[in-house]
């Protein structure tokens, strides 16, 4: 198989996993308020965006699919090494954050990737990278227990091991130091992650995918017509301010984008539209914002069985 081939069978197979998260999602929201966007740039490649703004159930949502390519792979690129960057590259994979307007609905994320970069026209390396986490407004403890069984079942069809592991990289990446707490509750989260085999990596980003879209699933019918306060809503927009200080000062698929001159509508689509800084608005928490502040200081073993 030649590499154009080679890289269009990998790249339908990331296109497939957005086409199913896509299906699985998009029916919470009005049609009108779904912005689709097939894109291409030029000397980068090509995607297709699948943007909600100002909806009436996510306040901001994206589910992207990319496919690119370059002469020069980014230093920052996650999980490139030494004596790959700056050699020929190829990426493609499904980028996804919901941004749901009720409180009681956390925000996720979910990222799957492939990376492979070329010498002398044939592989060099590659590797698989990615993972999901959660970020709560209202901490419901069996939904952080189930989300983690989740990421688990993932995991176990690699190896017993690989769960607590990539548990453990999630819970340091996602972490902002200036603020000494993390972004969310966690998940999993890899990168260089390499397979016997690309068949088996692709097979094991299909069960990622299928973890995060089942847990989140059933979070969002628990809780997507339980009531709120606008207080409930104003403490969510003052914590999604460090969600967006997180993707702009720490995260490297941000710098990943920006240094390989992505398009800047895919790369920021992470970010939330209605967000808040006050100053020492945390000083004074409810005892139930209180309990969620416990889990965001020091991460939790949410299940038993690891």
């Amino acid at each position: 198989m030649n590499i154009l081939d080679r890289q269009e069978q990998i790249a339908n197979a990331f296109k497939g996993i957005h086409e199913n998260i896509l299906a699985e999602f998009k029916q919470h929201e009005k049609e009108e308020n779904i912005i689709d966007d097939h894109w291409e740039k030029h000397g980068l490649g090509t995607g297709h965006s699948v943007i909600i703004d100002d909806g009436e159930f996510f306040g901001k949502a994206g589910i992207n699919f990319s496919n690119i390519k370059g002469e020069k792979l980014p230093a920052s690129s996650v999980g490139s090494i030494n004596k790959s960057s700056g050699l020929p590259y190829f990426a493609t994979g499904v980028s996804v954050v919901f941004h749901p307007k009720n409180p009681n609905i956390p925000t996720s994320h979910l990222n799957i990737r492939y990376f492979c970069t070329y010498k002398n026209n044939e592989v060099f390396e590659e590797w698989f990278g990615g993972g999901f986490d959660l970020t709560p407004y209202v901490l419901d403890e069996d939904d952080c227990r189930d989300w983690h069984q989740s990421a688990k079942n993932a995991c176990d069809t690699l190896g017993k091991e690989y769960f607590e592991l990539f548990k453990k990289n999630c819970d340091e990446y996602f972490f902002l130091p200036h603020r000494k707490e993390h972004r969310g509750i966690g998940g999993i989260f890899y990168e260089k992650q390499t397979f016997k085999n690309t068949a088996e990596g692709l097979n094991f980003s299909q069960q990622v995918a299928i973890a995060f879209t089942e847990a989140y699933k059933k979070i969002i019918t628990k809780h997507k017509n339980t009531e709120y306060s606008d207080e409930d809503t104003k403490f969510q927009r003052f914590r999604r301010g460090r969600y967006v200080e997180f993707n702009l000062v720490y995260d490297r698929g941000t710098l990943f984008g920006l240094q390989s001159g992505g398009r800047i509508e895919s790369i920021l689509m992470s970010l939330p539209n209605a967000v808040e800084w006050h100053y020492k608005f945390d000083s004074k928490l409810t005892d139930k914002q209180e309990k969620l502040y416990e889990a965001l200081k020091n991460p939790i073993n949410w299940i038993d069985n690891v």
